[in-house]
């Protein structure tokens, strides 16, 4: 008997061993997959990264790059078709991981280094307009660079300053980029005479937009810094960068402005005569509204330049991937301060309450004067 007992007792031991080992086991092997999914990125940045110094190695043992203008264009006529991701992918070929590309024969200089920032968000069909554009562009002004299309998580109310804030800081730490072109998804470059190098100061790329197709130009205002805007990576750092406080349409661009003017520096122009550019005709984003507090942030701009930017985002990238002809972020923002809500509520109400007062002097004072 005292042998049986022993036995069911072994048995019974070495059973709940084997549960416990089991359920370790499939317990690592969660943990495993959650290490791995958050740690993806991480893992793609850095195989791509020595690929790239790879390239940037075998580049450096190569001449400087010559001006060759018999590869430039001049002007570009604007094919606004619709065309599949596969298509570009069978007719761009020459592309290094994450849409990046540099001069073959030659080491680029450095202020041909380049990170192209793309905004995007239910736009899959303009961008792979502008990319059946812009790669090509790009190459024959040799320049080595590669594209960033940023993309917001959710569907919550869009906030452009945060996702280039960070596409921005991204770019930067996994190249040796002299500058970043932040590029509106909807606008096509109509002549490769206008440069998309490093500018010694901050440079609008366009005088003049073809909303129709009609050759007709709109030219901006004085000091509007959207659509196509080149700035060199120690300019962005010193301005802090784009304002996160902007959610919605309206005035992030007009902020931006002022903090380039702000800190001393100026916003340059080109000629109208290459700086065109295309639109494709779109209808604004529903999650995209008029920023309610655009003309409150615009007017209290200066005092938020150190505090609001680059030095105070809170976002996270969630998924970073290779498309082929771009890199993928897809950014979690920092949603809208539920204190700033209830100010714009409070403040509304308190603007009715105080209307409706003077409705009733103002018809208390005409009933005693005209008894």
């Amino acid at each position: 008997m005292e042998q049986i007992r022993v036995l069911y007792l072994l048995t019974g031991f070495l059973m709940i061993w084997g549960v416990a080992i089991v359920v370790m086991l499939a317990g690592w092997q969660n943990s495993t997959q959650m290490f791995c999914t958050v740690t993806k990125c991480r893992f793609w940045s850095k195989r791509n990264t020595d690929l790239r110094n790879q390239q940037r190695v075998s580049q450096l043992k190569m001449p400087l790059c010559p001006k060759r203008e018999d590869l430039i264009n001049g002007t570009i006529n604007a094919d606004l078709k619709s065309v599949t991701h596969s298509e570009l992918l069978r007719k761009i070929t020459n592309l290094g991981p994450g849409g990046t590309w540099c001069p073959p024969n030659c080491t680029a200089h450095a202020q041909h280094r380049v990170a192209i920032v793309i905004p995007c968000r239910g736009r899959e069909e303009h961008l792979r307009i502008l990319l059946q554009h812009l790669h090509p562009f790009l190459q024959r002004q040799q320049l080595d660079y590669r594209i960033y299309v940023v993309e917001q998580a959710y569907k919550d109310v869009f906030s452009k300053g945060q996702l280039l804030n960070t596409a921005f800081l991204t770019a930067v730490s996994q190249g040796n980029y002299s500058c970043v072109i932040f590029h509106d998804v909807d606008m096509i470059p109509l002549n490769d005479n206008n440069r998309y190098d490093c500018p010694e100061q901050p440079r609008r790329q366009w005088e003049g937009i073809d909303y129709k197709g009609n050759g007709k130009y709109r030219t901006p205002y004085d000091g509007h810094a959207g659509g196509v805007l080149a700035i060199s990576i120690d300019h962005f750092n010193r301005i802090n960068g784009y304002p996160n406080a902007y959610f919605g349409w309206g005035s992030e661009d007009n902020d931006f402005s002022r903090r380039i003017t702000g800190h001393g520096l100026n916003l340059t122009t080109q000629s109208l005569d290459v700086a065109k550019y295309r639109m494709i005709q779109h209808r604004r984003d529903a999650l995209n509204r008029e920023s309610r507090r655009r003309f409150h942030l615009l007017d209290t701009a200066k005092q938020r330049f150190e505090t609001d930017g680059l030095n105070s985002l809170n976002t996270k990238v969630l998924t970073q991937e290779d498309r082929g002809l771009y890199t993928w972020l897809l950014v979690e923002v920092e949603k809208e301060k539920i204190e700033e809500k209830k100010m714009i509520r409070s403040g509304a109400k308190r603007t009715r309450s105080q209307n409706t007062i003077e409705l009733f002097l103002f018809i208390t004072y005409c009933v005693v004067v005209f008894q």
